[in-house]
C-alpha cells in the first residue's frame, strides 16, 4: 500500500511532468516527506498555508500526519 501511495504521489506526477523526482538514488532531487501514518490530524482550513481555505474537509479527522519536509537535501519544516 505505501509502495502504491509513493508511485501514484511522486513517481508518477514527476513521470507525466517530465521533472526529475520520484526517486530515492545518488543525484537525484533529495526531496522527501516522512509521514507518521498512525498520527491522527484534524483538517483546520485557517491554518492553510495558500490562499484558498475552501474545503470540504475541513474539521474532519484522519490518519497520517506529516512530520518533517525535505527539499533538495534541506529540512525545511518539522514537528
Amino acid at each position: 500500500m505505501i509502495s502504491q501511495l509513493v508511485e501514484k504521489m511522486s513517481a508518477n506526477p514527476a513521470r507525466l511532468l517530465g521533472v526529475p523526482g520520484g526517486e530515492l538514488s545518488v543525484g537525484a532531487p533529495a526531496d522527501i516527506v516522512v509521514l507518521d501514518p498512525d498520527r491522527e490530524v484534524t483538517v483546520d482550513a485557517s491554518r492553510f498555508v495558500s490562499r484558498g481555505h475552501n474545503t470540504p474537509f475541513d474539521g474532519k479527522t484522519y490518519y497520517g500526519a506529516v512530520c518533517a519536509t525535505i527539499v533538495g537535501g534541506r529540512v525545511i519544516d518539522h514537528e
